[in-house]
């Protein structure tokens, strides 16, 4: 009788250490599967997963994961249940109702966006992404009001935020206040002067104003830091065009696109290009 209890003892142990040694193996195959990026592998194994760990304590985070991973394979009706279960198992996490809220918008649902993205500012006033992604979706929905106010309100508590202070400048760039633009890229470059980003920025800003002297000094500068930087060659197009010169325009459009940028995205900029 000793015998056969310390078999089944032993047993139990084992089929205990076996139990936390798959789920283990299986969150490590669901980090193989996302670096080489085959995410029809990630969800079929954190399904896996979630069915193997239904009582642990990562339970949210697994379908939070399994949404995104469903969301780049374009499965976004299903990422967002997995969203609502995330939610449903971890309420009181940010980045949860920012993952949904960003779904939902793509989804076409702004309202149940702007909701998510309240209860994520709620839950952590000074998130960042919340407000700058907020602020992306009134742009979008036309209200360049409440657009630019999230981001001033942000600014407010956190006046060193690189990315809101950016997203700013632009805003006010693409609503033609180009001289208050370009007070915030001088001062965003003083702050950071490595940033080809904020020079190809502020290049796009001189030229609306018609200082193309200046705009080309920023925007060699943009691709001296970043030289595969495709936006800053399309950027260098558009100031020679701007000058008359169509051929070195084209030269640039073309060499963007081989830098990798979508020739969808030039449009009609290709148009007396071969």
């Amino acid at each position: 009788m000793k015998y056969f209890l310390l078999v089944n003892f032993i047993s139990f142990i084992s089929l205990t250490i076996s139990y936390a040694q798959s789920i283990q193996d299986i969150r490590s195959t669901v980090t193989d599967c996302l670096e080489k990026e085959d995410y029809e592998c990630a969800e079929f194994n954190l399904k896996k997963l979630i069915r193997k760990d239904k009582k642990g304590e990562k339970l949210s985070a697994y379908y939070l994961d399994l949404g995104t991973v469903q969301r780049r394979i374009n499965k976004k009706e299903k990422a967002l249940k997995s969203y609502d279960k995330a939610i449903d198992l971890g309420s009181e996490i940010p980045s949860y109702f920012i993952n949904r809220a960003s779904l939902r918008a793509q989804l076409g649902d702004e309202n149940g966006a702007l909701e998510d993205y309240e209860t994520a500012l709620i839950l952590d006033p000074e998130n960042e992404n919340a407000n700058i992604n907020r602020s992306q979706l009134y742009k979008k929905m036309g209200d360049l009001v409440k657009a630019k106010m999230d981001l001033e309100t942000y600014l407010e508590i956190n006046p060193e935020s690189f990315a809101v202070a950016s997203n700013l400048a632009i805003l006010k760039k693409q609503e033609g206040e180009f001289h208050e633009a370009l007070e915030d890229f001088n001062r965003l470059i003083n702050l950071n002067p490595n940033e080809a980003i904020l020079y190809n920025n502020r290049a796009d800003t001189h030229m609306k104003l018609n200082d193309f002297g200046k705009a080309m000094e920023d925007i060699e500068k943009a691709i001296e830091l970043d030289a595969e930087y495709a936006i800053a060659y399309a950027t260098k197009g558009e100031i020679y065009l701007k000058l008359n010169k169509s051929m070195e325009a084209c030269f640039y459009f073309k060499t963007s696109i081989i830098k990798g940028l979508d020739p969808r995205l030039l449009g009609s900029l290709l148009t007396n290009c071969e």
